[in-house]
């Protein structure tokens, strides 16, 4: 494990771009007791409420957890949940001068109210950027800025009308590699030198229908997926199945799910594997080595609760798991 140890010592102080929709996780946990009299609803009893960013800040403070640099390129509005998530950001040591405060937007906020690790009911408050709104601009302009300093780039598509083709197109320009984390409503044809959807996502966007089981049509889904995207290599994740990565040329190579302490939370575990993926790139892994750590990764943050992060040491103590 020699090799997946270098890469690891390798991640730090690598500058990673992260750019995409930002938002506040808010996670409201409690106890349930009884069903409402005013409603056929359960009455959560809080016991403790908490932040975290999410979405594409997720995958930066997973890049600031693996002691890597990551440079936070979004638009909040300028409300009480915008400053507190650049200040979320900021402590955790995101570097966020590429995170731009608009008038025109309200930042997204998500309420996750729980109660005894079950997930009751989710509220969004969802900060669209629309056409007409005065922030690409300043996107295209911070992006391409920034992306100069920095390793490897992350276009992360949560469909809140950040990430549209004129920004893709920027990044991709840039000749920087470029993870691309691609959302299933996305209209546009992707490009990068990576996406990693799940296998839901890869399904929607390459149009395929499977015969079976589409686990077992990896390469057909793949293929169909590269017809309509401008990408050179396709990560999926599989859930319980691993993960796969999928080449042009029509190699598959799977490894096995990881994951070591049980399913608890499955929120953000996309935002980790294509931290550490990105991470591990950027140290220097080949795309096979930097897939069986982000699967590793993915495996650890499942076992977490909430919009959770993983460690080099983590990280380091679970390589006896990898697969050869």
């Amino acid at each position: 494990m020699n090799n997946f140890q270098n890469i690891l010592e390798g991640m730090a102080g690598r500058r990673v771009l992260v750019v995409g929709d930002v938002m506040l996780d808010h996670f409201v946990r409690g106890e349930v007791n009884r069903i409402s009299p005013e409603a056929p609803v359960p009455v959560v009893r809080v016991t403790s409420e908490s932040d975290m960013p999410g979405a594409a800040a997720n995958v930066a403070m997973n890049l600031a957890s693996l002691g890597a640099v990551p440079v936070m390129v979004g638009a909040i509005g300028n409300d009480a949940d915008g400053s507190h998530l650049k200040d979320l950001l900021t402590k955790a040591g995101v570097d966020c001068s590429g995170l731009i405060v608009s008038e025109e937007i309200h930042t997204t906020r998500k309420v996750r109210i729980i109660a005894r690790s079950q997930h009751v009911v989710r509220v969004d408050w969802d900060g669209i950027i629309k056409n007409e709104d005065n922030v690409h601009e300043k996107l295209y302009h911070t992006a391409k800025e920034l992306s100069s300093t920095c390793d490897v780039l992350i276009l992360q598509d949560y469909n809140k009308g950040l990430c549209d083709k004129a920004l893709n197109e920027t990044l991709s320009a840039t000749g920087k590699p470029l993870l691309v984390d691609p959302n299933r409503y996305c209209k546009e044809p992707y490009s990068g030198n990576f996406a990693t959807p799940n296998l839901e996502e890869a399904l929607i966007l390459s149009g395929y229908t499977p015969k079976g089981s589409p686990v077992d049509e990896l390469e057909n889904i793949a293929q169909a997926f590269f017809k309509r995207h401008n990408i050179e290599s396709l990560v999926i994740t599989l859930s319980e199945h691993g993960i796969a990565l999928c080449e042009r040329s029509g190699s598959v190579k799977r490894a096995k799910a990881a994951t070591l302490r049980g399913v608890f939370d499955v929120s953000g575990a996309g935002d980790t594997v294509v931290a550490v993926l990105g991470a591990a790139l950027a140290a220097g892994a080949s795309p096979w080595d930097a897939c069986r750590l982000a699967n590793i990764a993915g495996g650890i943050v499942v076992g977490k609760s909430g919009t959770a992060s993983t460690t080099i040491e983590e990280l380091r103590q679970n390589l006896p798991n990898m697969e050869n």
